[in-house]
């Protein structure tokens, strides 16, 4: 079984899920992961709908090659 290939990362973009604002700018930022929390940033009566924009932040794509 080979290994697969180290890839560095230079930063990781964390941002709450339940900002559409905010998920449509990570399409266009420089990062090279972004990583959509649905919990410890967003609100407890928004976490239903954090979950939802998450699931169709990912559907929609437009990230590019980030993770």
């Amino acid at each position: 079984m080979t290994e697969p290939a180290i890839r560095p990362r230079r930063s990781a973009l964390y941002l709450p899920a339940s900002n559409p604002r905010a998920i449509e700018k990570a399409r266009t930022l420089a990062c090279d992961t972004v990583i959509l929390d649905r919990e410890d940033a967003v609100a407890p009566e928004a976490k239903a709908d954090a979950r939802a924009l998450a699931v169709e932040a990912v559907k929609v794509g437009g990230f590019g090659p980030r993770e």
